[in-house]
């Protein structure tokens, strides 16, 4: 995946991968090494990206037996909470890119509201996006759902 985003937005950009694209906030070395990464390199945006074939993701769609990663616990639950009406009936395709969509919003708001980032955010030096990607179709939408926490912040 990483060679194909690099194609589509350049050469000078950086990965993390996490389950489900997921960061562990509960890691303080991490999310801390994270910040100075963002600082050091002066990253301006970050993209939370999520592929239609996440494991994870498909093995929630398909109700597989998972591991215990919270990855996998907090798929289950958004799909459980939020989508489980609305997917119903609906092809596999749409399925993978509606859920995709809402956990990649999720992990935004997550990302806003942790309190490490939260200042780069408001202070406009970090912006935040979403992108859900299919390899397969080469397809990559950019989430246009709105942060309700920089909208507050908004006034």
């Amino acid at each position: 995946m990483e060679n194909t985003l690099k194609r589509k937005f350049g050469p000078n950009i950086y990965f993390i991968s996490c389950p489900g694209a997921i960061i562990p906030y509960k890691d303080d070395s991490f999310v801390e090494l994270l910040k100075e990464v963002i600082i050091v390199n002066r990253i301006d945006r970050v993209y939370f990206v999520n592929d239609t074939a996440c494991t994870i993701l498909n093995s929630v769609l398909s109700n597989k037996t998972l591991f215990g990663l919270d990855a996998e616990f907090l798929i289950q639950s958004l799909c459980n909470a939020v989508y489980i009406k609305s997917l119903k009936g609906r092809t596999l395709q749409y399925q993978q890119l509606r859920l995709a969509e809402l956990n990649l919003q999720f992990q935004k708001e997550a990302f806003l509201t942790n309190g490490v980032f939260t200042d780069l955010v408001i202070d406009e030096q970090l912006e935040i996006k979403t992108l859900v990607t299919n390899r397969q179709m080469r397809i990559f939408k950019e989430c246009r759902l709105q942060s309700s926490v920089k909208n507050a912040y908004e006034l």
